[in-house]
């Protein structure tokens, strides 16, 4: 059964004998039922599935960061969601293969925030017991209390330490003492990001490394 929505020149939402009805995006979409496939997936086929488990599994905890961190490449009545940008940046430029030809995702290569504003330079970490110190370069440009530094902690097991505008861009270091710190044992991978917490922008996230 379906649903006429507004009026008889309206679309509408459901099934009309092997037609179907529904809204994706904003738009309105009919379509015929589909098809199960009787070939069989080809490898190529097969990898890409492959890839997009992989890239899912791997943004599953970092929904929430991305969404936040893409938002401004995907405003309010786009086509496309900022975490639907987010898993096709990490699918088509974050996936590689190790020697069995399985995909993974590689960590240096992804971005959490998406923006216009100049990345930070000259990250580096230094460990200590319970805190780590985040340095990166003063950006002249972003010396006033608008410019801030966006940091996130994770490992790819489901934990995720995120500090929002923890501190002026023109501090140029951090110590961070985070739970996370203490709470896992598997390697946490660290970006920052600059953000002006007025304009509500970003620069594209820095991968700095592995704790």
């Amino acid at each position: 059964m379906a649903i006429q929505n507004d009026g008889p020149n309206g679309h509408f939402t459901g099934k009309v004998g092997s037609v179907y009805g529904y809204v994706l995006n904003g738009q309105n979409i009919i379509r015929g039922a589909r098809r199960p496939s009787s070939k069989k997936p080809t490898e190529a086929v097969l990898l890409n599935r492959k890839k997009i488990k992989v890239a899912a599994q791997f943004l599953g905890h970092l929904t929430p960061i991305v969404r936040y961190g893409y938002k401004n490449l995907a405003p309010k009545g786009s086509r496309v969601g900022p975490v639907q940008l987010a898993q096709s940046h990490v699918f088509k430029e974050c996936i590689e293969l190790d020697e069995n030809n399985n995909p993974f995702v590689n960590p240096q290569k992804v971005l959490l925030f998406r923006g216009a504003l100049a990345t930070p330079t000259g990250g580096r970490m230094d460990r200590e017991e319970g805190s780590v110190t985040i340095y990166w370069n003063v950006n002249p440009q972003y010396t006033n209390e608008f410019y801030k530094i966006h940091i996130v902690l994770y490992d790819v097991e489901g934990e995720v330490g995120f500090l929002p505008a923890e501190v002026k861009a023109s501090a140029g270091e951090c110590v961070v003492t985070h739970p996370i710190l203490q709470r896992t044992t598997n390697p946490l991978h660290v970006c920052i990001a600059f953000t002006n917490v007025y304009e509500e922008t970003f620069s594209d996230s820095v991968y700095l490394g592995v704790l």
